[in-house]
């Protein structure tokens, strides 16, 4: 038996105390040591003290100045469920990491990156329901940072709501509700993909990169961002999802 699942039950108790406030993160440290196991790490971000693992939810066009302030900061990928001690990830990746049981922590910690400062009160309310329902079950133990905490009688549109009865079904809870479809969700209040688009100045080398992403024509993908139409008759899930890499980046 390693010494990492010798002390499993201890590392349990600590991460709760931890999280309950009853220890601090030095005193998580000196056990940490003191047992001879590399439970965690201390980093200093945004001049606050976090512990690792630590996953940042921001934009993708600003992890390269992430990184510079975080060198050891590196993209999650959630389709490997590759996720290194201080992962990057857009808040749509997060959501469905999060729902699925991708995330390969007990415990880590979330802040939520400024880039992120105009997501939708009832994004901020899913956030934090996601959070708790974690937090509430022996799956996760999640500190997070910036996401402000609801009460559970805070309302959610159906389509977020979806997102938290697969989350639920997906801990294992008998819950009775209807989750058919829930990764259609759309958390920017758009009535569509194009509408999205409508709003947002993207040069033609950014329609290139996203044609060839997507593996369609440019000129499609043009109309379908530039002009809110749909001649070449691209799939509304292929919409959602160039919608919601638009939205992230």
């Amino acid at each position: 038996m390693s010494g990492h699942e010798q002390f499993e039950p201890e590392i349990k108790k600590f991460r709760w105390l931890l999280s309950q406030g009853y220890i601090s993160p030095k005193e998580l440290e000196f056990y940490s040591n003191f047992y001879e196991i590399q439970l965690t790490t201390i980093i200093n971000f945004e001049g606050k003290e976090i512990l690792t693992p630590l996953i940042i939810i921001a934009r993708p066009s600003r992890f390269d100045s992430i990184r510079k302030q975080l060198p050891q900061a590196e993209i999650a990928d959630p389709y490997s469920k590759k996720f290194p001690l201080v992962s990057l990830i857009s808040l749509e990746k997060f959501i469905n990491s999060l729902v699925n049981l991708k995330i390969p922590f007990y415990f880590f910690s979330v802040w939520l990156h400024r880039s992120y400062d105009n997501v939708p009160q009832s994004g901020l309310i899913l956030l934090s329901k996601l959070i708790s329902i974690a937090n509430s079950s022996y799956k996760y133990i999640i500190k997070s940072y910036n996401i402000p905490s609801s009460s559970e009688e805070s309302e959610l549109p159906a389509e977020l709501e979806k997102i938290i009865c697969h989350f639920k079904k997906t801990l294992g809870e008998k819950y009775s509700c209807d989750d058919n479809d829930w990764w259609k969700y759309n958390l920017w209040h758009k009535s569509s993909a194009t509408s999205t688009a409508t709003n947002i100045t993207i040069t033609r080398k950014e329609i290139e990169k996203l044609a060839l992403k997507y593996n369609v024509s440019p000129i499609c993908l043009q109309y379908v961002i530039m002009y809110n139409k749909n001649p070449c008759h691209l799939s509304s899930f292929l919409l959602l999802e160039i919608k919601s890499q638009l939205s992230s980046s």
